[in-house]
């Protein structure tokens, strides 16, 4: 273990849980025991927090984009010095996000990040992986994955498909 990082994984992981739980809930009004005053964020939708106080913007931006939020950790995966979290969004779309204006449809946010930390409290974010699913109200579904084609079935006479 380095003396840079002297807190065990299971700290790590509960410090992390504990953080975006609170965040997504509306809950948290200071990150002061969750992260550095001068936290590095890369990959984010819309900006990139430089600070704490940034940090903070982006929650209340997420808050207004996803009304009736729902969040939900999918998956984490923690050591003494960073948590990776596959973690999902939704709710209903009410704000312009990753350049699709409102549309009041069901909007989910899925992505991951890498969470780096140093002396108890969270240094970096890098954000990746980020997929956005619509569904607008009249049922149209618009989706960032991308999507697999299976094989067209041929018959036994056909020259080509």
């Amino acid at each position: 273990m380095s003396s840079h990082h002297p807190f065990s994984h299971h700290h790590n992981e509960q410090l992390v849980r504990e953080f975006l739980q609170a965040a997504h809930s509306a809950q948290i009004k200071h990150l002061d025991a969750y992260v550095a005053e001068q936290v590095k964020c890369w990959g984010f939708p819309e900006f990139n927090p430089g600070n704490r106080d940034e940090y903070q913007g982006f929650f209340n931006y997420i808050a207004d984009v996803f009304a009736a939020q729902t969040f939900s950790i999918e998956q984490l995966l923690a050591d003494d010095a960073q948590v990776l979290v596959r973690f999902r969004i939704s709710g209903k779309h009410h704000e312009e996000f990753m350049g699709l204006p409102a549309t009041f449809g069901e909007l989910e946010f899925t992505a991951t990040a890498l969470f780096r930390l140093d002396a108890g409290v969270i240094h970096e974010v890098w954000m990746y992986n980020k997929h956005i699913m619509l569904q607008t109200a009249k049922g149209y579904r618009y989706s960032t994955r991308s999507t697999i084609t299976l094989p067209q079935v041929c018959s036994m006479h056909a020259i080509a498909c």
